[in-house]
């Protein structure tokens, strides 16, 4: 990732100017400051957008991930849970989003080369995806599930510090070994919450496909997981 593909993405409106750097020329290893996140550019082709809305936050801080773990798909995903909320004049929460989804693990390989010799290694990175929980309905799927190499194409992204401790939840010092197994929540399914989100999803998915709710947000101007 370059700083003109960056000035690209700014001029589309897909980041705010002045709150993102790219890495180095010839850096491999992410290195991010102390109000910084690593993201990388097919997020915001998926609907990434800052700055969170705090129940964003407040997911990720629930099932214990990082941005920089993610795959593009997750943030379709907490989009379409922010908008149905929303629209259907429920309140998001973090646990609401726990009872629908699941944090799914997607192994998977790359190839690290230390002079003359390659050897096999596994990712630190963009291997964790929400993805609906098997006894829930969902939205009929109609979105890429494939996305290249988009691993390579990653940057710093800025976050706001809480004023008190000079912190962001989602800030990490240093990429660290993935936790085994895959972060798991457990939520109650009795509680009125639960089954209000599970009802939700049930009508709604008897009418809507996950095209026709992302064509409504887009249409409106928006991004759910935006703050405001």
């Amino acid at each position: 990732m370059t700083q003109v593909m960056i000035e690209d993405m700014e001029r589309r409106g897909l980041l705010e100017v002045g709150f993102t750097r790219a890495p180095p020329a010839g850096v491999t290893e992410a290195k991010p400051e102390h109000d910084e996140v690593v993201v990388f550019r097919d997020f915001f082709v998926a609907g990434l957008r800052y700055p969170l809305d705090p129940v964003v936050i407040e997911i990720f801080k629930l099932f214990d991930v990082y941005t920089h773990q993610m795959t593009p798909i997750s943030f379709i995903r907490l989009n379409l849970y922010m908008w149905l909320t929303k629209t259907c004049k429920m309140k998001p929460s973090a646990a609401g989003f726990a009872r629908l989804f699941r944090c799914h693990f997607q192994p998977k390989t790359v190839f690290v080369k230390k002079g003359e010799v390659t050897s096999e290694a596994e990712p630190q990175f963009g291997v964790y995806t929400f993805a609906f929980h098997n006894t829930v309905p969902s939205p009929v799927v109609a979105y890429r599930n494939r996305w290249g190499d988009w691993t390579g194409m990653w940057f710093h992204h800025k976050v706001p510090l809480t004023e008190a401790t000079q912190s962001h939840p989602l800030v990490v010092k240093e990429i660290g070994l993935l936790r085994e197994p895959p972060p798991s929540v457990e939520v109650d399914e009795g509680t009125e919450e639960a089954k209000n989100h599970v009802a939700m999803l049930h009508e709604v998915s008897k009418v809507f496909g996950t095209r026709d709710i992302v064509e409504e947000y887009i249409a409106c101007k928006c991004f759910p997981v935006r703050e405001g």
